[in-house]
């Protein structure tokens, strides 16, 4: 049985890809397109991945040891859904996930009734290319289907940090963001070979960016979200270098998504956003290659061989200097000039695209630096929190502002002043209210409160801006996706500041019948004791939290000791309150007598995934609701 699959699994993988390089031969004849055998070929593609994963799912759910990739990410005694996300736990079966959103999209595109057929047809070709180099790479240096060469009775096991419930969504969503900015780059290669940048080509691309865009946010916010209650540093965002990695094509796709809106109402801009379409993929391989290679320590990372990060290095440089050799030859036919003014809403766009890409190099900057002189000085280099606070800070506060005054500016041109009297009583209104802010919490750090000041202003004009009184009817603007987003970004920067401003944390060496104290709260340590769990053994703690003399909750933080591989973990407890989460965590005891307790104060988090949620709703919004035009002049 088992070697049945391993040799239709391989069969399939090798119908996808010489089905993808069949495809690609388009690119050599562009005026001999075949529509019927590009969406053919597209079908098999889809269809053969998709049974190859299935079949991958099917051993991981089996147990079937003989296959080398379910010993090492597998157990027979783990729970059913951590079966199913030591799938694509691992790098073989990532890569597979990769391959499948690949050809989901190639596919899904190939579909569509487009009137310009060349440029589709190329679209799915350029896919296709792709869709053969990561095919080639699996099948030679990366199979997830490489049998066993000892029959082992049970398998290794999934790491149990990654045994987690959102594990099981959190690298598919990530990974429909990532996967999703190359059908984009195919748009742009495609584009360039048909020198056709222009409105129409805008209004095509504009969708599958926002999708992208809003997956690739998803995927890095579910990732945060994770970190935040399992690794138990009470945190959400640790400047870790694989999460820069997310990090640093999402900032690039956020200034492309503002050039398609830009390139599809004024029909300028078309080298901006050529540029960023490649840069936002390339930077999605590059986050790829630090996984893969092993440079990085990371709990993110896979252990693989040189050889897979090589060929990642290698077809990532092909991709770049292929992409920009192709623009340099076509810029000058495509590019048309901007002729708008100075004070127009094109021009603040740019503005926060060049500062977009300001942070996207402090990031750059600050993960690739010390890899650098690791690998060439052999001097180890650690670039903390407060660099990127340092240095982002001030971005951030200028990004902020052109928020606000951007979207309300005219294509054309605009008269500042009248944007500011039309803004006034929403300008002294949070003025205001940020001084009162500031004496009540003794907030008097210039740039917190500037960011609070200027993030309260966002949320309010971008949220009287999506909607426009008509008679007895309220009429839906066409930019109400852009609003949400945007209050939802002023949102998520006011959580961010109160956050970081008022968090409270504090460890104790505990024993049973201690009480602790932390902001007022009583957290009284009644019991600990030991307890069975489906494939490990933990010791629990439970500890009420008190107010006032009144219980208000229960904590039940753990430790957890796991014998297939064996690890131990401590599991988080946290109570969440609506504007703050209280959070406790259990380190392994030292002794017979006391365990070390820690406890925090993470204020606003609520409101912190709230505005991430919005700026979600906002890009998905934008990509699939058709709402009437009412273009502002």
């Amino acid at each position: 049985m088992s070697t049945t699959i391993y040799y239709i699994s391989n069969i399939l993988i090798i119908i996808c890809l010489a089905s993808s390089l069949l495809q690609t031969r388009y690119l050599f004849n562009i005026n001999k397109f075949n529509n019927l055998s590009v969406s053919f070929l597209a079908t098999i593609q889809l269809f053969s991945i998709l049974i190859a994963f299935g079949l991958l799912i099917y051993l991981f759910l089996i147990s079937d040891f003989s296959f080398e990739l379910v010993y090492l990410n597998s157990h027979s005694e783990k729970p059913l859904i951590y079966k199913l996300s030591g799938v694509w736990g691992n790098h073989e079966g990532s890569m597979l996930l990769w391959i499948l959103i690949l050809v989901l999209f190639n596919f899904f595109f190939s579909l569509f009734s487009l009137k310009r057929k060349i440029f589709q047809n190329l679209t799915v070709s350029v896919q296709s290319l792709m869709i053969f180099g990561f095919t080639l790479f699996i099948l030679f240096l990366s199979n997830p289907f490489k049998l066993s060469e000892n029959n082992y009775a049970d398998g290794i096991g999934l790491n149990p940090i990654l045994q987690d419930p959102l594990l099981a969504i959190h690298p598919p969503v990530l990974y429909l963001g990532y996967v999703g900015f190359s059908l984009v780059f195919s748009f742009a290669i495609a584009g360039l070979i048909c020198k056709e940048i222009d409105k129409t080509w805008a209004s095509i691309i504009k969708p599958w960016v926002f999708i992208a865009w809003s997956f690739l946010t998803a995927g890095i916010a579910l990732g945060s979200f994770w970190a935040y209650y399992e690794l138990g540093w009470g945190g959400y965002w640790f400047w870790d270098p694989v999460e820069n990695a997310s990090l640093m094509p999402w900032l690039a796709a956020t200034a492309l998504i503002h050039c398609v809106v830009v390139l599809e109402k004024k029909n300028t801009m078309q080298s901006w956003t050529i540029v960023l379409a490649i840069m936002t993929f390339s930077l999605s391989l590059i986050g790829t290659f630090l996984v893969r290679s092993g440079i990085l320590n990371s709990v993110h990372t896979f252990a693989s061989d040189p050889g897979r990060g090589l060929f990642i290095l290698i077809f990532l440089f092909t991709i770049l200097f292929g992409s920009f050799f192709l623009f340099a030859i076509q810029s000058e036919k495509i590019n048309k000039p901007d002729l708008s003014s100075l004070v127009s809403r094109s021009t603040g766009i740019q503005i926060n695209n060049w500062l977009l890409m300001t942070i996207l190099s402090v990031v750059f900057i600050g993960t690739m630096y010390p890899l650098a002189t690791d690998l060439f000085l052999n001097q180890s280099l650690t670039v903390g929190p407060q660099y990127y606070a340092i240095t982002i800070t001030p971005l951030i506060i200028i990004f902020i502002f052109f928020m606000i005054f951007s979207p309300r500016l005219g294509w054309k041109e605009s008269k500042l002043i009248n944007l500011i009297m039309s803004m006034r009583f929403i300008l002294i209104s949070v003025l205001s209210l940020s001084f009162i802010i500031s004496l009540y919490f003794d907030l008097f750090n210039l740039s917190e409160i500037t960011i609070i000041f200027l993030s309260l202003i966002l949320v309010f004009t971008s949220l009287k801006s999506g909607f426009r009184p008509s008679g007895k009817n309220t009429i839906i603007k066409s930019n109400l996706g852009q609003n949400i987003a945007h209050a939802g970004f002023g949102i998520f920067m006011i959580a961010v500041v109160s956050n970081a401003v008022y968090s409270k944390e504090k460890i104790y060496d505990a024993k049973v019948g201690d009480s602790l104290e932390l902001s007022g709260y009583i957290f009284n340590f009644k019991k600990i004791e030991q307890v069975e769990g489906a494939n490990f053994n933990s010791l629990k703690a439970y500890i009420d939290l008190e107010k006032e003399e009144k219980i208000l909750d229960e904590f039940t933080p753990e430790i957890r000791f796991y014998s297939d591989p064996p690890t131990i973990t401590s599991e988080t407890s946290i109570i969440h309150k609506f504007f703050s989460d209280i959070y406790v965590v259990m380190n392994v005891p030292q002794n017979q007598q006391s365990v070390s307790v820690r406890l925090h104060i993470k204020p606003f988090m609520n409101i912190l995934w709230f505005g991430v949620t919005m700026i979600i709703l906002g890009g998905l919004i934008t990509a699939f609701l058709k709402r009437t035009r009412i273009d502002e002049v």
